[in-house]
């Protein structure tokens, strides 16, 4: 069955697949509009770190923090200028461009395994959509801005250097290499992999300028930011963590495979490679390379995860980190899919399929909350739904994330009317919305934020806040 008529007789399963996606997106995008900073580590960049580097050019600040703390070259280097154009509402549409890009690095990578413009956008936004439905932490894997500006752009770096050397534009891959290997570890690794499974499936290009250019470019990037002195520095502050080498190993292949069996037994994973098999076009690959793509998908979580593991001696493994590993773990999974002969549904069955898949996104984990804990609540408020994407609709439909920003602005109104030093400003409420964490707000704190009113122009105070009554539900 050709390409074109495979699209019409399954139009229907497309576009279930589209709405239910757009669905599972939209609420995080609208989102943005009600954003904050919090403290760690927003606040700090914003005040340019309480205005420790106000005195100094912004090479001079580079140079401090590759000596001191890490070799992110790329990632130090944009988060170092936040302090100079920070406007609130400049950064809410940073953070939302963060979301956009990612959707068309995506695009971007897919688009050369596809034929046809809306197949493309079916398999982006499905993608996406399965991404989200599995968060484990939607704060910091979407809205934590030190998270969004070292790792996501790191993602999208890697998406877009996949799709580059897909269609054979090494040249272009060049400067994408240099910004996507000084962005954090995880990003370092995955580029490496990427040029160096792109010259093993073509080594005529060994033979050009631009093989060794790849190489080279890999190479002196990973050693300026791997040799840093300040990753030294940094691995000081973990030298007493208690896993040893062998137990971090242990540690690091158990938390890949813990990922591994989450992805296949509570989310939409498999139905939907039953529908990339079904929809999309067909690819040649050997047995042997559809082992590799399996394996490489296995291992890829294992390898990513290993260098905050190791970094850290297993003291740290932030979710925003875990979260995003899925991405390229079903990219490489749906490629073996294409290439298996196509699954016998029918149109009917495969729209079933793709509403199942749509509703378990969306609505995953409907429940009621039957405890007695907390007072009288009314139906409404009893009602849990554990999908990110459903609990996000629920947040605004219910004005939790609109009440969270009210608060905030409330503070920042107080902090106009403060005496210098201490000043104690209303609480932060609506805590349960995906906007807001507490373990990264200082203003709940028994010392406050002593750079929060930096945001307000008034660096001369630190701000207090009582700890919401607001029930976290």
């Amino acid at each position: 069955m050709s390409a074109g008529n495979v699209a019409e007789r399954y139009a229907a399963t497309g576009w279930v697949l589209v709405l239910s996606s757009v669905l599972c997106i939209l609420p995080f995008l609208i989102f943005c509009g009600y954003w904050h900073p919090v403290g760690t580590h927003a606040v700090d960049w914003i005040s340019n770190w309480g205005g420790k580097y106000d005195n100094i050019d912004w090479w001079a600040q580079q140079l401090d923090w590759y000596r001191t703390t890490m070799g992110r070259y790329s990632s130090t280097a944009l988060l170092s200028t936040v302090e100079r154009w920070y406007r609130l509402p400049t950064l809410r549409l940073v953070v939302l461009l963060l979301h956009l890009l990612l959707g068309g690095a995506l695009y971007y990578v897919i688009s050369p395994l596809l034929r046809g413009s809306g197949i493309k956008w079916v398999a982006t936004l499905t993608v996406l959509a399965l991404y989200l439905s599995q968060l484990s932490n939607p704060y910091d894997s979407l809205y934590r801005l030190t998270g969004l500006f070292i790792y996501q752009t790191g993602l999208i770096g890697t998406l877009l250097l996949a799709g580059l050397l897909w269609r054979g534009r090494s040249y272009l891959a060049i400067p994408v290499i240099v910004w996507t290997v000084g962005t954090n570890e995880i990003s370092l690794l995955h580029t490496g992999l990427l040029v160096g499974s792109y010259l093993l499936l073509t080594p005529a290009c060994l033979r050009k300028p631009q093989g060794w250019a790849l190489i080279l470019t890999w190479g002196f990037c990973a050693a300026i930011a791997l040799l840093a002195p300040g990753n030294w520095v940094r691995a000081e502050l973990y030298s007493s963590a208690a896993f040893s080498t062998g137990a971090l190993v242990g540690v690091t292949i158990a938390s890949a495979g813990y990922l591994m069996l989450t992805w296949l037994s509570s989310t939409t994973l498999i139905p939907l490679l039953v529908l990339v098999a079904c929809l999309g076009p067909r690819i040649e690959l050997s047995l042997r390379q559809r082992i590799l793509a399996v394996g490489a998908a296995l291992v890829l979580p294992v390898l990513s995860l290993a260098p905050v593991l190791f970094a850290t001696r297993g003291d740290s493994l932030p979710e925003g980190i875990t979260d995003w590993q899925i991405i390229p773990t079903v990219l490489l999974l749906g490629l073996v899919a294409l290439s298996l002969p196509r699954p016998r549904l029918s149109p009917a069955v495969g729209a079933a399929l793709a509403v199942f898949v749509g509703m378990a996104n969306l609505l995953g984990g409907l429940s009621v909350d039957r405890g007695r804990e907390g007072g009288p609540r009314s139906p409404v408020e009893r009602m849990v739904i554990a999908s990110p994407p459903g609990a996000a609709w629920w947040q605004l439909a219910t004005g939790k994330a609109q009440e969270y920003a009210q608060s905030v602005e409330r503070q920042y109104e107080a902090i106009l009317t403060c005496e210098a030093g201490t000043c104690f400003v209303p609480p932060v409420t609506e805590l349960s919305t995906f906007l807001y964490a507490p373990s990264y707000d200082r203003r709940i704190k028994a010392h406050g934020d002593p750079w929060f009113g930096y945001l307000m122009n008034r660096p001369d105070v630190i701000v207090l806040s009582a700890p919401s009554k607001t029930r976290d539900r």
